[in-house]
């Protein structure tokens, strides 16, 4: 006899032994359960870490961006995705032309009208003013009658200081207005052509200085605002009317 046939034998004799519990196929149908439970709950935990995975881009994606960030510019296939808001336009700048607007949209645009340098610039003045009337600067309010001009005001100077001069002339005496800008004006003392020690008074409630000037005439200097100086001189009876003539310039 072999080996394999004694293992046989002795196997046989040992199962022929043992006896099944009446409660074995209970016991096997009880683990078979609990095994396919195991392996249920294993496979839905796996699910749902899956699925928790695959909604973090989505979730992503969908997060709101706070404006301005660079996330917002434009997506990768160079769409846009999301649109800046649009500012409103700055205080003072003008918006874009309409298509009335737009040249060659059959409208044409209202010239604009610029005052001339010497001239009244369409402002209309008050009746009384003299000879003059049609020739006064915007800043002089007040010639006496009589008076004429002798030309248009002139300029001297350069950047740091400038002078503009205007002159009348008449049967009843002469007027002479000037104003200077210039940074070095301290006073109405910088602007005084008088030889003698000249007067206090005021012009619109501004100190000024008045003194007689050499011809027998005078003047009126004062500083109408910092960096602006006007002198007015005359001489004949445009003497007596000089603080009225000084009271109307308004550089």
């Amino acid at each position: 006899m072999d080996l394999e046939s004694e293992l046989r034998r002795a196997m046989a004799e040992r199962a022929a032994e043992a006896t099944a519990s009446p409660s074995l196929a209970a016991d096997v149908k009880r683990r078979h359960r609990r095994r396919k439970a195991r392996i249920h709950a294993a496979a839905g935990v796996a699910a749902a870490a899956v699925a928790a995975l695959a909604l973090v881009p989505t979730y992503q994606s969908f997060r709101a961006t706070p404006a301005g960030n660079p996330e917002t510019a434009g997506p990768a296939d160079g769409g846009s995705t999301l649109r800046k808001p649009e500012r409103p336009p700055a205080p003072g700048a003008s918006a874009s032309p309409s298509a009335k607007e737009e040249p060659g949209a059959g409208t044409s645009r209202k010239p604009e009208t610029h005052p001339s340098p010497g001239g009244s610039g369409g402002e209309p003045r008050k009746p009384g003013t003299g000879g003059a009337l049609d020739g006064l600067p915007r800043w002089i309010a007040y010639v006496p009658d009589g008076l004429t001009a002798t030309g248009p005001c002139t300029v001297k100077g350069d950047a740091k200081r400038r002078t503009t001069t205007c002159k009348w002339r008449g049967g009843t005496g002469w007027l002479e207005i000037g104003m200077v800008k210039g940074s070095g004006l301290t006073g109405p003392q910088d602007l005084m052509k008088t030889p003698g020690l000249p007067g206090r008074t005021s012009v619109r409630g501004m100190p000024a200085l008045i003194g007689d000037r050499p011809g027998s005439g005078r003047q009126i200097s004062w500083l109408a605002r910092p960096g602006v100086g006007v002198t007015v001189s005359g001489g004949g009876s445009v003497k007596g009317r000089l603080m009225r003539i000084a009271e109307g310039v308004r550089p």
